[in-house]
């Protein structure tokens, strides 16, 4: 599952998700929906991500879900994300370097609220 979040409504500009388990195109065209909406009312955005667990997904779903959503990417300007699984801390570290106008975190879920507040501020 992926979806949008609660977060604090006065944080607008952060697009509050969470993944747990198997995340299939309906999960991506709902979250690119509120994405889109929410370009149009701030210059950028920002992503707070929370991954409890990461399910199977096929190659062709990422590919073809990521392809529209990283046409987005220069308008994001923070990425938070909160996990306890290794390989996604890895990975988040590997983006941040290859997305130098994104400042990317990592936070374990007991640095949840710190995460929040980094991302918000």
């Amino acid at each position: 599952m992926l979806r949008i979040a609660p977060f604090p409504s006065d944080a607008d500009h952060v697009v509050p998700l969470e993944i747990d388990g198997e995340v299939g195109s309906q999960d991506f065209a709902n979250v690119l929906s509120d994405i889109e909406q929410r370009l149009q009312q701030h210059d950028t955005l920002r992503l707070y991500i929370e991954i409890k667990s990461m399910g199977g997904m096929s190659a062709s779903t990422v590919f073809s879900e990521l392809k529209d959503a990283i046409k987005h990417w220069d308008r994001f300007d923070k990425l938070a994300v909160v996990t306890d699984v290794e390989g996604v801390r890895t990975a988040t570290t590997v983006l941040d370097k290859l997305a130098p106008k994104m400042d990317c975190e990592t936070y374990r879920f007991d640095g949840r609220e710190s995460a929040r507040q980094w991302v918000i501020g």
